[in-house]
């Protein structure tokens, strides 16, 4: 007799059995945990150091799937021997001593576009899909790893660049991150100091719009451990359209530029979205594809699984420090709570296989919207600039940010993917 599942049981049914492993995880050992993610330590002092870490985090993990009624539950991977401060992200904070106090206040980051100038029409949310995931289209690549490289930012621009050249020219390639990381500018030091100290999908785009992408082949990573690359690409010169200004697209605008030899693909140029604009991000990934999105990721070290709610109440969960790509949205198939679907650069390992669900709220539904919004008191961790374009260093003052994890604060999308 054949028995017929529907997905959503299908999906429940699954839910459990993860359930299930995610809470023997939580008990493996120190011991089990160094064989597993074939750990080493240079010293006896760093072995009981780790250890000490590790245990720390165990409880941690524990007492918060012990306590947990829905939502998302935490597990021991391979960062569960480290600090959340230690978490690979986008900026390099030993490089800079600039802070700012919690009591200085600016107004939201000014809307770069009006919906008008948008690619896609923007439409009320409740015409939209009721879930969308690219992942299910065939136009993004696997996840991959980051290492101990400040390069998130290099790693979600490139998956976001896959996925629109895809979608644009029905060919997926796999892209150089190390282009980036090795060759794209940072003068202003703008969420960071360039490389593998940080910098933002808009000079990553900036960049591609003027030079084009090398495959992974042709450039391949080789910063997983913080090395500096020079860049070891040449250039050819060519005639076309450089394409933006200020983060606007603009039409007709042609100059030499430099091209990459070997360069496979490029863009004309990138926009911004309006500033902590729930609908615009929701039409932007429903309609236009995956978008570059910036976050708060501190507290997302042990995450394993479910849907993910980090109060904006504290610090850690309103400093803007990471870039990830967007991929979809929905509800989860267990407890119908929404999510953004977020693809990291922590490999496949970490999480759902190297994705987080983040809590989804339209703040519409909500009797105060400010309710889901917060303070980053120190934005040069994200993208703010630390300094003028004659080198005079400046504070960026702090920013209004948005969403869980702040994920309406900053969104940045291609346009016009093509091939060279």
């Amino acid at each position: 007799m054949r028995i017929c599942l529907s997905h959503s049981l299908v999906g429940v049914l699954a839910g459990l059995l993860l359930v299930a492993a995610r809470e023997q995880d939580a008990m493996m050992t120190f011991e089990e945990f160094v064989t597993h993610y074939q750990k080493s330590y240079p010293d006896p002092f760093e072995n009981q150091r780790r250890q000490a870490i590790f245990e720390q985090n165990r409880q941690t993990i524990i007492e918060h799937n012990q306590q947990r009624q829905r939502g998302h539950s935490l597990g021991v991977n391979w960062w569960a021997d480290h600090e959340a401060e230690e978490l690979p992200r986008g900026y390099d904070k030993s490089q800079s001593t600039l802070r700012l106090s919690a009591s200085v206040l600016q107004q939201e980051k000014p809307d770069l576009l009006l919906y008008a100038h948008l690619p896609f029409t923007v439409e009320p949310v409740h015409l939209l899909p009721k879930a969308v995931d690219w992942r299910a289209a065939g136009v993004t690549t696997p996840v991959k790893n980051q290492g101990r490289c400040g390069s998130c930012w290099a790693f979600a621009s490139t998956s976001v660049l896959e996925s629109h050249v895809a979608l644009t020219t029905g060919k997926l390639m796999t892209l150089s991150v190390q282009e980036l990381v090795s060759c794209a500018p940072n003068p202003r030091h703008c969420g960071g100091t360039g490389g593998c100290a940080g910098a933002t999908a808009e000079l990553a785009f900036q960049h591609v719009a003027e030079h084009g992408m090398v495959q992974e082949w042709e450039f391949g990573y080789q910063s997983y451990h913080g090395e500096a690359i020079n860049c070891s690409l040449s250039e050819t010169t060519t005639e076309g359209i450089t394409g933006l200004r200020g983060g606007v697209l603009s039409t007709g605008d042609t100059a030499a530029s430099t091209q990459y030899t070997g360069a496979v693909a490029g863009i004309e140029g990138y926009m911004t979205l309006p500033s902590n604009d729930y609908v615009a991000l929701m039409n932007a990934v429903a309609k236009h594809g995956p978008v570059a999105v910036s976050v708060a990721c501190l507290p997302w070290h042990l995450y394993q699984g479910g849907v993910f709610y980090a109060p904006l109440n504290n610090t850690r969960a309103t400093d803007i420090d990471h870039l990830v790509v967007l991929e979809g949205y929905g509800e989860d198939p267990m407890t119908g709570e929404p999510y953004w679907l977020i693809r990291n650069s922590w490999s496949p390992m970490w999480g759902e296989d190297g994705y987080i669900r983040l809590w989804r709220v339209d703040p519409s539904t909500l009797s105060d919207p400010e309710m889901d919004c917060g303070i980053d008191t120190t934005p040069a961790d994200g993208i703010a600039c630390t300094q003028e374009d004659d080198g005079k260093p400046i504070i960026p003052p702090p920013v209004k940010i948005c969403g869980n994890s702040g994920i309406l604060y900053d969104a940045t999308i291609p346009i016009g993917g093509h091939l060279l």
